[in-house]
């Protein structure tokens, strides 16, 4: 189990909604990427957590990639399935009731139902929910999923952090909350029983928001920036934002404050033109 030192922080950078696709290491998307990765790296990283979105098109050699990257830091590293990595959308160029959504199957390193544990003043656990539908915007938990969850809470005390892709509360833009976590009642449901869930981060909505859904429970929502591209917050049909990728960052301190901040690359063009060789 990470352990933390009585003056350090336990520091995690959440990555989310990669959409990595053409060239590998080359394409606008992976250089966007490393751009805010080479800025995560230096926010002295603990766990590296990924949630969701991260390939296009299900190419096994975009994940080898990927996961070969964080493995040169030698910080640990977890990640779930977002939407994205189990449906290949063909027919990006045309709206999105238009397109083609074909299921592919998750990379294997992709985790549901895991339990990461670390100590930062006191013990702490991440739970990791996949809840991507092959073939489907959509997010859903299936029956094992949830009962795991409740399990696993009702067992393990932990303070704790929860993480998947799909949002499951609305961010008030109707198209993309057409498409969060279809069981979200059923999620919040589970929630509710369990006191000591501190934290859910979530992807899929390429926007940055702090809410608290369950005014009578200390759980916070927290979603995270794309590292590539930016939803419109706020509104009603799609719209890209004209605001730069980033990352997130979740501090526990060793009396087992949270805090959390939004790191932003403001150079990402500039960065995909000068490794664009």
């Amino acid at each position: 189990m990470p352990n933390i030192t009585n003056n350090h922080t336990f520091n995690i950078v959440q990555l989310s909604d990669l959409h990595l696709t053409g060239d590998i290491g080359q394409a606008p998307s992976y250089q966007r990427f490393l751009a805010v990765f080479q800025t995560a790296k230096h926010l002295n990283p603990d766990l590296w957590l990924l949630t969701g979105d991260l390939v296009n098109d299900g190419n096994s050699d975009a994940y080898d990639w990927l996961f070969n990257q964080l493995q040169a830091t030698k910080i640990p590293y977890l990640a779930v399935a977002g939407n994205h990595d189990v449906t290949h959308e063909i027919g990006i160029h045309l709206a999105h009731q238009e397109r083609i959504h074909v299921p592919i199957l998750p990379d294997r390193r992709l985790k549901n139902c895991f339990r990461y544990t670390f100590q930062a003043g006191h013990d702490w656990q991440i739970l990791l929910l996949n809840s991507s539908v092959s073939g489907e915007i959509f997010g859903l938990l299936t029956h094992e999923t949830l009962l795991w969850l409740d399990q696993t809470l009702t067992t393990h005390f932990e303070q704790t952090i929860i993480a998947l892709h799909h949002h499951p509360t609305k961010v008030s833009s109707d198209w993309i909350d057409a498409h969060l976590l279809k069981n979200h009642q059923d999620f919040w449901h589970v929630i509710k029983k369990h006191a000591h869930v501190h934290t859910i981060l979530c992807g899929h909505v390429h926007q940055v928001h702090t809410l608290h859904p369950l005014p009578a429970h200390q759980v916070q929502l927290l979603s995270c920036p794309s590292t590539d591209r930016q939803f419109m917050p706020f509104v009603d049909n799609f719209q890209i934002a004209d605001t730069p990728a980033g990352c997130r960052m979740i501090q526990i301190d060793n009396k087992g404050i949270v805090s959390s901040y939004i790191q932003i690359v403001q150079n990402t063009h500039s960065f995909c033109l000068n490794n664009a060789n």
